[in-house]
């Protein structure tokens, strides 16, 4: 017969998982983003790229 025991710990497990799982997603998913913005950055010479980034992120919050 299988204990509680066994069915906590599979539990917490598998919880832990799925969080370094959903963290490493989301990492990939800014570190993408972050790049993209860099990129175009530097293809135009300038910093707008990053301020209409920051505006749209300002209006977000504000909404």
């Amino acid at each position: 017969m299988v204990d509680i025991a066994y069915y906590i710990m599979i539990s917490i497990v598998t919880f832990c998982f799925g969080l370094l799982v959903s963290f490493q997603l989301t990492h990939i998913h800014y570190v993408r983003r972050l790049t993209r913005l860099a990129r175009r950055s530097v293809d135009t010479g300038t910093i707008a790229p990053i301020l209409v980034e920051l505006e749209a992120a300002q209006k977000g919050k504000k909404e």
